[in-house]
């Protein structure tokens, strides 16, 4: 590559890494897959015959209530990242009657910050299928509560930046409503700390 300008070697130096990472680290699941989680007692023998990370367990979705697990697991195609631990979010109960038990809508790794995780989760569904993964990033709150917000990745086109300075200060976007309010309620193991409902003496 001596004889390429620096931009071009630079270029295809990129281009030649990135493809390396991506057959080390596998292709992502474009489409769900069901897995042996299909119920709550089989959830619960998995995450009490490991050491469980604090994320673990059965889980309820405030959006719709669907009965989520969250247990140890790797993507099918994808090999080992950095992180030791891998988790699978499972559908155990939807309300979509067409998709079965046990179908898996996404994963997660821990970040490195305590109590995020990095995670990837479907956003469309067809029938049985769940498909079009988005990212995520998932915050334990604390023992009972697990909130989720949507990555927002790409370039935005801002078109009040196009006005005459005068006129910027006339437009703002509002959002009343936090972006990290939708997620999950712990059902399972009970966090005796931060219940959900709690009881007075």
């Amino acid at each position: 590559m001596k004889h390429l300008p620096r931009r071009v070697s630079g270029f295809l130096t990129a281009l030649m890494l990135s493809a390396l990472t991506s057959a080390a680290s596998g292709a992502m699941p474009a489409e769900s897959w069901v897995s042996e989680f299909s119920s709550a007692e089989a959830v619960k023998e998995a995450v009490e015959e490991s050491p469980a990370d604090k994320i673990e367990g059965l889980w309820r979705a405030t959006a719709d209530g669907a009965r989520v697990a969250v247990v140890r697991g790797n993507p099918p195609g994808m090999s080992r990242g950095l992180s030791d631990v891998t988790l699978l979010l499972v559908l155990v109960k939807s309300p979509r009657p067409a998709v079965v038990p046990g179908t898996v809508m996404g994963w997660c790794t821990p970040a490195a910050k305590s109590g995020y995780y990095d995670c990837t989760m479907f956003t469309a569904c067809n029938g049985p299928v769940l498909s079009k993964p988005a990212r995520f990033t998932l915050h334990l709150t604390d023992g009972s509560h697990l909130s989720a917000t949507v990555v927002r990745d790409g370039v935005e086109f801002v078109a009040w930046k196009l006005l005459p300075y005068m006129f910027r200060s006339m437009l703002r976007e509002r959002h009343d409503r936090p972006r990290d309010l939708d997620g999950m309620l712990r059902e399972w193991p009970v966090d005796v700390d931060n219940p959900l409902s709690p009881r007075y003496l």
